[in-house]
């Protein structure tokens, strides 16, 4: 039988599909800090920044800083569900699971470590009445 370049396509994407998967262990991962914090010490409703941006597949560290008087939500659901959480850790406790929202009280810090599975652009917003309205909005991309 003449062997075609067709066949040979074929050969070559059914060798490639029985390889061995090459195996990616999270744990071996440095996660990449980001920084963020919900309001300001005079009290402005922002996030700084407001804009953030994270990559598919790569481990990262976002500290939710509360630099303000005020407690904040860092709440963004459509982002929390494109992306894997390995855990939150805030005052000594450790949070495994799904996150939906953070809150942050006046001074407070937690910490969420995460792997982003699925790319879009997810609107973020502090959910207490009237903070949203006033500016603390802001926007979160998975490339």
């Amino acid at each position: 039988m003449k062997r075609t370049p067709m066949m040979a396509a074929l050969a070559a994407t059914l060798a490639l599909a029985a390889a061995p998967a090459m195996a990616v262990d999270l744990s071996e991962q440095t996660p990449t800090t980001v920084k963020v914090e919900l309001g300001a010490k005079g009290g402005d409703l922002v996030f700084e920044p407001n804009r953030l941006a994270f990559q598919a597949g790569k481990l990262y560290k976002l500290v939710v800083e509360n630099p303000s008087p005020t407690k904040h939500y860092f709440s963004a659901p459509r982002f929390a569900s494109a992306v894997w959480t390995r855990k939150v850790e805030a005052d000594g406790v450790e949070i495994k699971g799904s996150v939906r929202e953070i809150e942050v009280k006046p001074g407070g810090e937690a910490e969420w470590f995460f792997v982003p599975v699925k790319a879009g652009t997810f609107h973020l917003e502090c959910t207490i009445p009237g903070h949203a309205d006033a500016g603390m909005v802001g926007t979160i991309r998975i490339e």
